[in-house]
């Protein structure tokens, strides 16, 4: 007994044979798709959560930005923990250690320190800021090179402001003042 009863439609579909084939060939793959491939892409899906979870992402889209070890450096060497932030701001102890590493990066430079004045400290939630004034006299070259200095050191020191005063012999005067950025930790809660 054939499985298809009818001569019309057994004509049809010997004339049509490809597309049936193509049809039953789709079924087939969808199928094998639903019980084989899904399941093991919801397991892949889950697998890449937990990883994510613990802090190893496998996707690169949600992966952390990594930040370059000197960035990470120079963040470490200028950051307190707010507590101790406030106890060495109200000391005055962090205004001391600004002065100290200017005039020895002056004297570095072959620069001679005429004054220096303390400046206000400014106490932010999420950093200090730290602020002096230095007098300073000596050669140009010694003034570019002190620029140079505290550029590319490792502390976030900025020039707020300068006034450069030519003198007789070759000598220039430079006032200088100066703000010092430490930041302040914020302990994470687990």
């Amino acid at each position: 007994m054939p499985l298809i009863s009818n001569p019309i439609l057994a004509a049809t579909l010997r004339r049509n044979w490809p597309l049936v084939g193509v049809v039953g060939f789709f079924a087939l793959f969808m199928l094998v798709h639903q019980l084989v491939f899904q399941p093991a892409a919801r397991r892949y899906q889950k697998v890449v959560e937990q990883a994510s979870d613990l802090g190893l992402p496998l996707d690169l889209s949600r992966a952390p930005a990594v930040i370059p070890p000197r960035v990470l450096a120079l963040v470490v060497d200028n950051a307190l923990s707010n507590a101790e932030a406030l106890r060495l701001g109200g000391s005055g102890q962090l205004t001391a250690q600004l002065l100290e590493e200017l005039t020895r990066t002056v004297d570095v430079q072959g620069l001679n320190v005429l004054a220096t004045q303390p400046g206000a400290i400014i106490q932010q939630p999420k950093f200090v800021q730290v602020r002096a004034y230095v007098k300073v006299r000596g050669r140009y070259s010694g003034v570019v090179s002190l620029m140079d200095a505290l550029a590319s050191g490792r502390q976030l020191i900025g020039v707020d402001r300068f006034v450069l005063v030519p003198e007789d012999g070759g000598q220039v005067q430079l006032d200088l003042w100066v703000s010092r950025f430490i930041l302040k930790q914020e302990r994470r809660k687990a």
